[in-house]
């Protein structure tokens, strides 16, 4: 793989075991020293409700809650965040004109997923994702996203060009969803101090530097069903796929039993 390549599983870090990310009290030892408190994983839990104010954008940049983006009769809402439209192709290996490799190899398994369950009371949303971290790989200007306040004309003309060009993807049904909304600044998962939801819809055992794809199981009352299905790494050697068609499959099914 190039050197110049920003893959979204480059940058490991170990991988820490769930439970010493709990939070956790040490016995108290001679000279009165203090419990060890360890501190709650950042962003949403199983169990926690989305907020009302977490927002993507639309093809015209326009903000809206995703948990309004849930339909009255919606029991399972599959939300996949994925890298989108790379302007300028690398050169090499690349498959597809999506920057993240790893999500333009799963749109299999997303695309055998929306037709599974095309008459269940399953919503499908497509979030889009720049490549915020090494954007002028692929076409767009250097920080050009992140740096930038939103309306800066630069920021502007970078998430236009992004947006249209995986819009076009979408309406080329290379992208299965019907509907897809963005994320220019990755505000889902880059921690930020403002807004407060910003990061939380990264999950706390993902090492990856983008964390993309990942596919989250949302319930009805914008609560997090369990944990997402994410890291699946078609490049690595041997490949590392750690959910496929029938797990995600499985999941959603058990979720719309009465």
């Amino acid at each position: 793989m190039p050197a110049w390549y920003d893959k979204p599983t480059m940058n490991r870090a170990p991988i820490v075991p769930a439970a010493l990310l709990l939070c956790i009290a040490s016995v108290e030892v001679a000279l009165g020293q203090p419990r060890l408190q360890m501190e709650k994983p950042y962003g949403y839990q199983v169990g926690e409700k989305i907020e009302n104010a977490v927002e993507v954008l639309d093809a015209n940049l326009q903000a809206h809650s995703l948990f309004g983006l849930i339909k009255p009769e919606t029991k399972v809402l599959v939300l996949v965040a994925f890298g989108g439209f790379a302007a300028k192709v690398p050169e090499g290996a690349f498959r597809g004109p999506l920057w993240c490799e790893d999500s333009f190899d799963d749109l299999a398994v997303q695309r055998a997923l929306v037709a599974a369950f095309r008459h269940a009371p399953v919503q499908f949303i497509g979030i889009a994702v720049p490549p915020v971290y090494n954007p002028a790989a692929y076409g767009y200007s250097q920080d050009g996203f992140l740096s930038l306040a939103d309306t800066s004309p630069e920021f502007t003309a970078n998430a236009k060009r992004f947006v249209e060009g995986t819009l076009e993807q979408v309406k080329h049904k290379l992208i299965p969803f019907d509907q897809v909304y963005y994320d220019p600044k990755y505000r889902l998962a880059e921690k930020g101090e403002a807004p407060t939801w910003q990061g939380k819809l990264r999950w706390h055992l993902d090492p990856r530097k983008y964390g993309l794809p990942i596919i989250w199981l949302i319930g009805a009352n914008g609560e997090i069903l369990q944990a997402p299905f994410f890291s699946n790494d078609y490049d690595s050697d041997p490949p590392s796929i750690m959910y496929q068609f029938q797990d995600v499959k499985a999941a959603i099914e058990k979720y719309l039993v009465d």
